[in-house]
Parts: structure tokens; C-alpha cells; sequence
């Protein structure tokens, strides 16, 4: 496969890991069966494929459109890489505080209320770094790809749109369910969008 439908394939993983993993946090229920798997699942997804998705994404338009908008796509290849950083840390967290609570069951420390909270602000914390810096990486891409017109102008509108409330989720964590929307509907216009990248050029330049 070309490096576009590579991009793509990454687009689309990034908008089902941004649609999945957050419901089986919200939703999840240890006690089940399959508990433990699906929260594994749901920090994988989170973790390292929304770090190597997202990292994966910006690279191949960075060679894309980083000859009209070096700068700032250079910029938006650096704030990816520490949102990546960050989603990945959060994801690390919660396994890591999961499985020493499952480990050791006989220390309670779900009923622990200075565990719960320095739990709640730990992740909240981290998980709101990578959502501010994954805000710049959307506002630098959709800067970017207007001036090279990649992308159509309505998606460039959802990339600020989604950049501009994420920058904003450590002071309002309600938007993070808002960026996660509209992340989903960035990756899979994007993906598409990339996956048919020579067709897509054709159009355009015609």
C-alpha cells in the first residue's frame, strides 16, 4: 500500500479507538467476564494505537503539504507527538492502578477515598494535556491544509472547531466528549480522504 492509505488506515483507527475506548471506560464493569479483557482493550486502543495512529496521520501530511507550510506542520508534528505521549500516559495509568488493585484485592483500595482522589486527578491531569496538545496539532493542521486546500474547506472548519475546544478541555473536562465527536467524524473524512488520495488529487486539480 501507498503511504496515504497507510495514513488512512491510521485515520480510521484513530476515530474507532476514539469512539470505543471511552465507552468501555464509561461503561466497562470488572466484575463481567470478560472485564479485565475489555479494559485491556480499551487502554491499547487509547494508548498505543491512538499514539502511533495520531503520530502516523500528521507524518504523512506533514510530506504531504509540509513543502506550502513547513513550519507549521513541522509544529503539528511536535504536538502530536506529545499528545501521543500523553493519551499514551493516561492509558498507562489506569492499567498500571487496575491490575495492583486486582492484585491485591485484600488492601480495598477502591474504599479509599485519598486514593480515589489523587487517582481522579492524576488521570484528569494527564489525560488533559494530551487533549490540549492535541488541540494545536488540530488548529495546525487545519491552518495548514486551508492554505494548501489538501482537504475540503468544511473539514478544515472541524479541525479548528475540534482543535479550539480541545485546547480548552483542562478548564471545561466537558468538552472532551465534544472533541471526541468530532475527532471521530475528522478521522473518518480524513481516512477516506487519504485512502482515495490519487483519485482525490485527480478531482482537485481537474
Amino acid at each position: 500500500m501507498t503511504i496515504s492509505k497507510w495514513a488512512g488506515v491510521a485515520s480510521f483507527l484513530l476515530a474507532v479507538s476514539f469512539v470505543v475506548a471511552p465507552l468501555i471506560y464509561l461503561t466497562g464493569n470488572l466484575r463481567d467476564t470478560l472485564g479485565v479483557f475489555t479494559y485491556n482493550l480499551a487502554d491499547f486502543l487509547y494508548g498505543p494505537v491512538v499514539s502511533a495512529s495520531l503520530i502516523t496521520v500528521v507524518y504523512v501530511l506533514r510530506e504531504r503539504i509540509g513543502e506550502s507550510a513547513f513550519r507549521r506542520m513541522d509544529l503539528a508534528l511536535l504536538a502530536a507527538v506529545l499528545s501521543a505521549a500523553g493519551m499514551a500516559a493516561v492509558a498507562f495509568i489506569r492499567a498500571s492502578n487496575r491490575h495492583y488493585h486486582l492484585i491485591h484485592p485484600e488492601l480495598h483500595l477502591e474504599n479509599s477515598t485519598t486514593v480515589l482522589i489523587v487517582w481522579t486527578t492524576l488521570v484528569t491531569g494527564v489525560n488533559a494535556i494530551g487533549f490540549h496538545f492535541l488541540g494545536w496539532t488540530f488548529v495546525l493542521l487545519g491552518s495548514a491544509s486551508w492554505t494548501s486546500r489538501l482537504f475540503p474547506r468544511p473539514l478544515n472548519v472541524l479541525y479548528f472547531l475540534a482543535g479550539v475546544s480541545s485546547l480548552f478541555v483542562y478548564l471545561f473536562p466537558e468538552l472532551e466528549g465534544f472533541v471526541l465527536l468530532l475527532g471521530t467524524i475528522i478521522g473518518v473524512w480524513q481516512g477516506i480522504l487519504l485512502w482515495n488520495h490519487d483519485t482525490f488529487q485527480y478531482a482537485k486539480a481537474g
